[in-house]
């Protein structure tokens, strides 16, 4: 039975993996590639590569760490998880299993897609679904978001400190007449069109303008970059029978990532710790392997505690 297996192969869990190495535990890594949504660039007709590279370093770091250490890697898909006594049992595509005393569960996040024509003709060349990574890119740029939840508010939040004018494309009311809504959406660069329906994305290269239905007319908003922020999905169904789950499916965890199943952990954005940026999900995955190594070294669910002297 191994120590540790590393489910997922993103910035959580790459970090993950090479902190057991260094640990020298007893770990197997399993992942269909290395680096998840790292992989994929938003490229923007004004932004050179040397403007962005500093995420995909960071994580070739790690994917260098760990790309010779065939013994401990599995390319494959976990199918299933579950519990057996000392640990658990995962299942891959090919049938094999593993057993382990220990899960990290680092399966990230899917978009929700608009599902219009254009959408996969122009994704990653100026439409995007992470306003938080690629807001920085945007000054004086006019940008449209496309959302109506609290996602979508956040990113009109952060473009508007940056862009020269932020369109919100909203289908439904949504989150909109919240206070965070009314405070969002009064600056004087927000524009928004309720009630909105986005129809198709179109451009050359790179997507140039969104289609619109609203108000009984079918508009084309000319844009510099279009950022679809609806419901993002946690790939957390394989284990919605092992771990308690928040109401939008994200896998509950606490401060040291450690799930409602003892020797389960969590890390990155499948959890509801919102650790959506790569830095964010390096530190959370590197968290999870230092709370694995604990329990096994046998503090199980304790934390360290600031002993003040002569109390």
């Amino acid at each position: 039975m191994r120590e540790l297996i590393i489910i997922g192969g993103g910035p959580a869990g790459l970090a993950a993996a090479a902190y057991a190495v260094r640990k020298r535990m007893d770990a197997l890594f399993i992942s269909k590639g290395l680096g998840g949504r790292t992989n994929r660039r938003l490229l923007l007709p004004w932004v050179e590569d040397y403007q962005v590279t500093i995420a995909e370093e960071t994580i070739q770091r790690f994917r260098s760490q760990l790309e010779y250490l065939d013994f401990m890697r599995v390319r494959s898909t976990v199918t299933s998880i579950v519990r057996i006594d000392g640990g658990f049992r995962v299942t891959v595509a090919d049938g094999k299993s593993f057993d382990t005393q220990t899960i990290i569960f680092a399966t990230g996040t899917v978009g929700e897609l608009l599902d219009v024509p254009g959408e996969r003709e122009f994704e990653m060349k100026g439409l995007c679904y992470s306003a938080m990574t690629y807001a920085p890119l945007m000054v004086d740029r006019t940008v449209a978001v496309v959302g109506a939840e609290i996602l979508a508010l956040r990113a009109v939040a952060e473009l508007a400190r940056i862009a020269t004018q932020v369109t919100l494309i909203a289908e439904t009311d949504g989150d909109l007449d919240t206070p965070m809504g009314e405070k969002v959406l009064c600056a004087e660069n927000v524009v928004v069109r309720r009630h909105a329906k986005v129809l198709e994305v179109k451009g050359d290269e790179y997507a140039r303008s969104v289609v619109i239905r609203h108000e009984g007319r079918v508009q084309e908003l000319p844009t510099d970059a279009i950022f679809v922020e609806k419901q993002l999905v946690p790939k957390s169904e394989l284990v919605a029978d092992l771990v308690t789950l928040d109401e939008c499916g994200f896998i509950v965890v606490d401060h040291r990532n450690r799930t409602t199943t003892p020797g389960f952990f969590a890390a990155g954005d499948v959890t509801n710790a919102m650790a959506f940026q790569v830095l964010m999900g390096l530190g959370d995955g590197e968290k999870a392997a230092l709370s694995a190594f604990d329990y096994l070294v046998g503090m199980g669910g304790a934390d360290f505690v600031c002993k003040v002297p002569g109390a």
